[in-house]
């Protein structure tokens, strides 16, 4: 009798074994793959994992298609994601260049779960640099095919290629591609999924790629710049059909201005939230903080202010507010990164932060 029961069962996830047998066995380890205790028996049987991964491309679709959700539950465990990368094919191919051909394969029907099992697999920190290897050579490649909508010939939308491209934003090189590419500047490609109305998972993971890149203070001349538009995809989500005065409404971006009657703002709060740390993040330096004026940002913020109910947006929201409504002299410092604040007085404005957002709810 085998140590481990799950050993018994690899002869059933063969591509040769009967149908009936390989129908019962994977559906039994995606009833596993539901639990973390589960989850962790399954990692400590390397066969059993190889067998699933290979079940991807069986020839009865619902096997492939369980495999893949199983592949998806494993993914989102970070443990899973360290034993998945550790997988190579006969001819030495990574698990991640597995399912970047499966998501370039127009004609594949389950596309929607690999770019789930990308997305989760790219998500832990400590493996990102190690898939950035694998993807860097396919970055431009993905990225066309997820600005293009309908390719998948299967009935794949491929949303979650967002939000790995916004894992991927993490690594320093992803930020490089996305800005310094030649001679299309990727970024650029992104921005609009910013405001695209069929899917939050688009909008939120094309939110978070720019969120990632205003945390490292380099890039913020570059989002910044006239070329870019940025503040036009991070305000409109913000903005909904209020009137400005005229001075006001000058300072707004054009595609801002005279918005429909019908407009709405974001309904996902997290994303919200996401564009208001983004903000934030842009107020760090002197030169962009007045971009941000220049732009009518208090306004909109200001607007928005009124609107918005989650006490955890309406505190960021005020955090970048009292900064844009202060004069330079009164900010104090260039760039604000270089402020040291002593650990007591973070202690104190992070129970500050708390009253205020208990008082609101």
């Amino acid at each position: 009798m085998a140590n481990d029961p799950l050993d018994e069962m690899v002869q059933f996830l063969q591509p040769e074994a009967r149908i009936d047998l390989k129908h019962i066995s994977i559906d039994h380890l995606l009833g596993l793959s539901g639990s973390e205790d589960g989850i962790q028996t399954l990692l400590k049987n390397k066969k059993i994992i190889e067998s699933i991964i290979e079940l991807r491309n069986d020839k009865v679709r619902e096997i492939a298609k369980n495999a893949l959700f199983l592949l998806v539950n494993l993914s989102a465990n970070a443990k899973g994601v360290s034993e998945l990368l550790k997988y190579k094919t006969y001819n030495n191919k990574n698990v991640i260049e597995i399912f970047i051909g499966y998501v370039m394969d127009q004609e594949k029907q389950d596309a929607d779960a690999v770019c789930m099992i990308l997305s989760n697999m790219t998500r832990p920190e400590n493996s990102v640099e190690l898939c950035v290897d694998y993807f860097m050579p396919h970055l431009n490649d993905l990225l066309n095919i997820f600005v293009n909508t309908n390719y998948n010939k299967k009935g794949s939308k491929l949303h979650y290629l967002s939000p790995m491209f916004s894992n991927l934003s993490c690594s320093p090189r992803i930020r490089k591609w996305l800005t310094e590419e030649n001679p299309h500047v990727p970024l650029l490609k992104l921005l609009p999924f910013c405001n695209y109305e069929e899917s939050v998972i688009r909008r939120g993971g094309a939110i978070g790629t720019v969120r990632n890149l205003s945390f490292d203070t380099d890039y913020h001349e570059f989002l910044l710049r006239n070329d870019i538009d940025l503040l036009t995809y991070l305000l409109l989500p913000l903005m909904g059909n209020e009137e400005y005065p005229d001075d006001e409404m000058d300072k707004l971006p054009i595609a801002l201005q005279y918005l429909p009657k019908e407009k709405k703002r974001d309904a996902d709060v997290d994303i919200r939230k996401m564009i208001i740390e983004t903000l934030n993040k842009l107020c760090a330096k002197r030169k962009s903080r007045e971009i941000l004026r220049d732009n009518g940002v208090y306004y909109v913020l200001r607007e928005y202010h009124k609107w918005e109910k989650d006490p955890n947006a309406l505190l960021a929201c005020e955090n970048v507010v009292d900064i844009l409504i202060q004069k330079e002299d009164e900010v104090g410092a260039d760039d604000l990164t270089t402020i040291e604040v002593p650990d007591d007085m973070k202690e104190k404005f992070h129970k500050m932060d708390e009253e205020y957002i208990n008082s609101v709810q």
